[in-house]
């Protein structure tokens, strides 16, 4: 139990916790975003959770996995908007990338929290497990403040040193691996065939880095070919429509 907690921290809330520092520091948002974004985000799991069985009825009985789908999708996509939104550089701008970014927050929460409701709602009815539940909730949040303090005070400097095209470049990053992550769900429903093995790196990092490069970066020790085509496209495309739309508007610029 202690064990599996842990893992749980690890696998559903670190990712959390990474996005919200990514984009804290990038916006430079204030407490009571936060605190917004957390309470939506939360509110949504919950009825996310009580509907979960008339969802999974849909899209044949694939609705569960779809719908999580999607969510990394809706991130995905909301995460292109913040990089357009830095792109066009109006402070007008500033309050939709607020809403953007809160949505993201909400969105992740519904995907990643909704495993928390369920996992607690199965183990406090054990009497011998609560201890070591608890035991694992505290180690787990410890590890992920831990890391979230780290990567704070990175995206900080790389902001202060590099601007706020690098923060946004980290939650690019983010949303492409997490995007690659949840291709396994289009695997389990028999929307996408799995592919061979691209290659394998299991030998060469050890299973701690394994789970934190993972949410970082998308890392996996044995992608599969589509993976890889897809973290390639999702990840360069945007960039370089970004990099033509910068050099466009600079050269109108000039003209004027």
């Amino acid at each position: 139990m202690l064990i599996n907690t842990v893992i749980l921290f690890l696998r559903d809330a670190l990712p959390i916790f990474v996005l919200v520092v990514y984009l804290y520091v990038h916006l430079t948002a204030t407490n009571l975003w936060l605190l917004l974004c957390a309470g939506v985000g939360a509110l949504l799991s919950l009825i996310y959770i009580n509907q979960i069985h008339l969802i999974s009825q849909l899209f044949d009985g694939n609705g569960i996995e779809l719908s999580l789908w999607i969510c990394q999708v809706f991130v995905y996509l909301l995460a292109l908007v913040l990089g357009y939104g830095l792109n066009r550089n109006r402070s007008s701008n500033k309050n939709y990338l607020y809403w953007t970014a809160g949505l993201m927050v909400s969105l992740t929460l519904v995907s990643k929290g909704s495993n928390f409701v369920l996992y607690f709602d199965g183990y406090f009815s054990q009497s011998n497990a609560i201890q070591s539940m608890l035991l694992g909730t505290f180690l787990g949040l410890g590890i992920c403040l831990s890391l979230a303090i780290l990567l704070y005070l990175t995206a900080q400097w790389l902001k202060q040193q590099l601007g706020p095209w690098s923060t946004w470049l980290l939650v690019h990053i983010y949303v492409t691996g997490q995007l690659v992550n949840a291709l396994p769900l289009l695997v389990q429903v028999d929307f996408l065939d799995s592919s061979a093995t691209a290659w394998s790196s299991q030998y060469f990092v050890s299973i701690e880095f394994d789970r934190l490069f993972n949410v970082l970066f998308g890392y996996q020790a044995a992608p599969s070919i589509a993976q890889v085509i897809v973290y390639a496209l999702a990840l360069l495309t945007p960039l370089l429509i970004f990099y033509w739309l910068k050099l466009h508007s600079a050269s109108h610029s000039g003209i004027k």
